[in-house]
């Protein structure tokens, strides 16, 4: 019979969340597993920014697929829609004031 450890799961902020989506990380053996429950999308990796970099990206995939398929979409991925789109808008607009603030200061 296995013997078990009580697993540290922690609570990771996603980046440019409003709060509507949470993060939670922990340790599974030797992997790092890191998921947005508010979607039940897990991803995996052999450190912490690896399984948080495929979990960024998995994201952004899954807010593709969405939103081409949407006419096919029912109740549930309609509102993973709404929470990605939420999401994606705050990543898109924390890159471009990022951006302008880099170009002013090439002076």
């Amino acid at each position: 019979m296995k013997r078990t450890t009580p697993t540290k799961i922690r609570e990771v902020a996603l980046p440019w969340s409003d709060g509507s989506l949470s993060a939670r990380l922990w340790h599974s053996g030797k992997r790092v597993v890191v998921g947005v429950p508010e979607l039940g999308l897990h991803c995996y990796g052999s450190s912490e920014s690896e399984a948080v970099f495929r979990l960024f990206t998995s994201l952004l995939k899954y807010y593709r697929q969405l939103r081409a398929h949407r006419s096919r979409l029912g109740e549930k991925g309609l509102m993973h829609l709404s929470l990605l789109r939420t999401w994606v808008e705050a990543v898109e607009q924390r890159m471009t004031d990022r951006s302008v603030v880099a170009l002013g200061q090439r002076r």
